[in-house]
């Protein structure tokens, strides 16, 4: 998914591309968007209106109302897109995000179609640092089964211990294709956007607001806020942080619901902001996002990828826990007294908590350590891929 929207999709995929060709890959290495998509900003300005329409939907309506146009979209654009994009290819990496999943059949359809895709393009295929959710439908564990069983995976690797445990349950052990973990290739975001140590982020310390929209929480995860009570706890822990002396970097990591829901919060931002301390940057790459978490302070967000860019930038992090797939990274990084329940931890004691991790920071050899264990699964892929090809 490169170029989803959600730039934190690029980010990882951006970064696994140039570890690759640093490890002996072709510099000519490329990635295939699963949507389709060509650029960073192709499409989905629609996104927001169908999250809510099938937001509204009851689980078993959901999964039929969107099986006629996944279909038409898989024959009309995704295969074809696939097959043109694997011309010339010698494997291929499904790699990375939150991919093993069934959120509306959407990616059991899309992984179906290019698992099939690359059989038919004679590819071995490795799936690499991906995660994996539970709750699979009967037809989405059935699309993803009869795509594994074709034979062309050759090794399976997902990025942390509760998907790899979800993996072997769901498929791995009846396949002979059980995971093996490894760090997700976001963790070298600072090497691949040759990011420096930024004089300043203490000095004039910035709080970087990275806002997920109320309406892709609740999409995502069973036991949201409702979407007054989150917006209200913004609001309160945007003032808290500004009595406290921070400016405020007010952002999205792009996607179209969480830009939406970002402009729909500078006013009452900007009603507290007597100072001009409150900025609200927009970013459209990968890169620029990066950059933006680096030059910051600290972060609060609940986008997994924002606070993965975050650890490997050095800046510390309060990590607003929404998804299982969050709380497994900041444990696999030893912080979890970084992890905050939005809402139900009060906008003052969630400050405090943001303030004491400012204190205890990153340490430069921890992250390099996280990072060295990042290159070193890519290198095991590589090892893997040269014995596939020959």
């Amino acid at each position: 998914m490169k170029f989803s929207p959600n730039l934190g999709d690029g980010l990882l995929s951006e970064c696994l591309e140039q570890a690759l060709i640093d490890n002996g890959a072709d510099t000519d290495t490329w990635s295939v968007d699963l949507a389709a998509r060509t650029a960073y900003g192709d499409g989905a300005q629609a996104r927001a209106l169908q999250m809510r329409v099938l937001g509204s939907f009851p689980d078993p309506v959901r999964k039929l109302a969107v099986r006629a146009p996944l279909a038409i979209q898989g024959r009309r654009s995704w295969m074809p897109h696939y097959l043109q994009s694997l011309d010339g290819a010698q494997c291929a990496i499904i790699g990375g995000g939150n991919l093993i999943a069934d959120l509306d059949l959407n990616f059991p359809t899309k992984l179906s179609l290019a698992l099939t895709a690359a059989a038919w393009c004679k590819l071995p295929v490795f799936i690499y640092g991906c995660g994996v959710s539970s709750h699979w439908s009967r037809q989405g564990r059935s699309l993803l089964r009869n795509a594994v069983r074709r034979g062309n995976i050759r090794r399976v690797w997902v990025r942390d211990e509760r998907s790899r445990r979800i993996w072997n349950d769901l498929i791995g052990r009846d396949t002979a294709l059980e995971a093996d973990t490894v760090r997700d290739p976001g963790l070298l975001a600072s090497q691949r956007y040759d990011i420096r140590p930024n004089p300043f982020a203490r000095s004039e310390p910035v709080i970087g607001l990275n806002l997920t929209s109320p309406l892709a929480v609740r999409y995502h995860a069973g036991n949201a806020p409702g979407e007054a009570a989150l917006t209200q706890w913004y609001i309160a822990l945007a003032r808290s942080l500004l009595d406290r002396g921070y400016r405020l970097s007010v952002f999205s990591n792009g996607s179209p619901e969480d830009r939406e829901f970002t402009r729909s919060l500078h006013l009452p931002l900007m009603r507290l902001d007597k100072l001009g301390h409150i900025s609200f940057p927009v970013v459209d790459t990968p890169a620029e996002l990066t950059r933006l978490i680096a030059s910051c302070a600290g972060i609060v967000a609940f986008r997994m990828h924002a606070i993965i860019a975050a650890f490997s930038c050095g800046v510390p992090f309060l990590a607003l826990s929404w998804d299982p797939k969050l709380e497994s990274f900041v444990h696999s990084v030893n912080r979890a007294d970084w992890l905050c329940a939005p809402v139900l931890t009060s906008s003052t004691e969630a400050g405090d908590q943001l303030a004491r991790a400012i204190a205890q920071g990153i340490a430069p050899g921890e992250r390099a350590k996280v990072a060295d264990q990042t290159r070193q699964g890519v290198a095991l892929l590589m090892d893997e891929i040269s014995r596939a090809i020959g």
